[in-house]
């Protein structure tokens, strides 16, 4: 599990996750109830490094607009609610 320090003496719900560095990410492999769900993030020093950045192909939607996958909604979301935001973006379990 991930957290700054500092916050994991904090009262509250904790996400479940596994978070691994693999060059240029920072990936989040979330344990149940949220188990299959994977979040990427890649930090950009410039504008011009945000417009010259290709995700690879399994990537499969951008989230960072909008609050629906941060660590606050996750750790209140249920298995089915996480599925609901994955739809809206045209990702089932088992598609690709």
């Amino acid at each position: 599990m991930c957290l700054p320090t500092g916050l994991a003496s904090l009262q509250g719900a904790v996400p479940v996750n596994k978070c691994l560095g693999v060059p240029l990410f920072g990936v989040d492999v979330f344990e149940p109830p949220l188990h299959g769900l994977v979040l990427a993030e890649v930090e950009f020093a410039s504008d011009d490094e945000v417009r010259a950045f290709v995700p690879s192909p399994e990537c499969l939607a951008e989230v960072t607009v909008g609050a629906r996958f941060t660590g606050c909604k996750l750790v209140r979301a249920s298995r089915s609610a996480v599925l609901a935001r994955l739809a809206d973006y045209g990702i089932r379990p088992g598609s690709s």
